[in-house]
């Protein structure tokens, strides 16, 4: 089976502009780390888009440079018909994940991502937001900007909309006269939050058709700088099971087209699970996975999406793995 990975960052979606180096260091990691798990699969052969102006990658067989001349898409085009899969690794900002999704939807190989429909839902805080509240999902209270006026806390965050972890977050003391803090955003594109102290961690999850499984629940290290927040790094496979498995299913439930692997941040507060925000994508935190868990996840995801169903498998509780990442996007 030929799989081929696209992701974004280091696999040309931002050929003709700059590189930072916090997301290159971000990319590589998910990359290297599905890369090396889908190798090790039995008759898998692993291709991955590179832009021409980083090394090349070890983890891969076989390489497909990206430059100003072969754009991105163009390389998918011309290989389309010589793979079997294909997984995209993008953030869900400016509507990059839904519309490749969406693109690369209705080609012969298997998408092993959830659908652009349902990106493109999830990728929208406010109306995830509005849509979970009607089935009582526990949530952190978000705001439109105009009503910031309403948020009964010492502190808010604002937040971009479609923003991706702590990117753009920004964390403000609450002042008498709230126009002051609706003037320096985009009412349009910023949702407002209270902040809620808690412990910050995330779920990792197994989602087929309304139903999941848990794979492991992360703590994250997540600082306030200056005015907004920073991840720090992550532990993958921290906190024990038992008192996410209702939380999972309950949210999933609600959410029947998520598929494959999926990431959701949480707040843990008082003894209470608050949704953050959920992540239809791979993130950071499963770059730990399979040294925490005695299985392959990158396995476990192709046979979903092979199967149609979720896969039978016992998950090892017993190793936590601790995976820096710096400033860069929550997992």
């Amino acid at each position: 089976m030929n799989i081929l990975i696209f992701e974004y960052i280091t696999g040309g979606g931002l050929v003709g502009e700059a590189l930072p180096a916090s997301l290159v260091g971000e990319g590589e990691l998910m990359l290297n780390t599905v890369s090396e798990d889908l190798s090790e699969l039995d008759d898998v052969q692993v291709s991955v888009m590179r832009d021409y102006r980083l090394q090349s990658n070890k983890q891969a067989k076989y390489e497909y440079i990206v430059d100003a001349k072969n754009g991105f898409a163009d390389v998918i085009e011309c290989v389309a018909k010589t793979i079997d899969a294909l997984l995209i690794i993008a953030p869900e900002s400016e509507g990059i994940l839904s519309t490749l999704c969406e693109e690369y939807s209705n080609h012969e190989f298997i998408m092993l991502n959830i659908t652009s429909k349902c990106v493109a839902i999830e990728s929208d805080k406010l109306k995830t937001y509005k849509y979970l509240k009607c089935f009582n999902i526990p949530q952190i209270p978000t705001y439109e900007m105009s009503d910031v006026k309403l948020i009964n806390s010492d502190k808010i965050i604002i937040k971009p909309k479609d923003g991706v972890g702590c990117e753009r977050i920004h964390l403000l003391e609450i002042s008498n006269n709230s126009s002051d803090i609706v003037n320096q955003f985009d009412t349009h594109n910023y949702i407002a939050q209270p902040y809620i102290q808690g412990q910050s961690a995330s779920l990792s999850l197994l989602c087929w058709d309304g139903k999941c499984k848990l794979l492991s629940v992360n703590i994250q290290n997540i600082e306030e700088i200056e005015d907004g927040l920073e991840l720090k790094g992550c532990v993958v496979n921290a906190l024990e099971h038992d008192r996410f498995v209702e939380f999972s299913n309950s949210l999933i439930k609600t959410l029947p087209d998520l598929r494959g692997y999926v990431g959701v941040d949480i707040l843990i507060s008082k003894d209470k699970v608050l949704l953050v925000e959920v992540n239809p994508r791979l993130t950071t935190s499963y770059a730990g996975l399979s040294s925490a868990l005695d299985v392959n996840p990158a396995g476990l995801i192709l046979q979903t999406f092979i199967d149609q169903k979720l896969p039978e498998f016992f998950v090892s509780q017993e190793t936590s793995i601790t995976v820096n990442i710096g400033a860069e996007r929550a997992a």
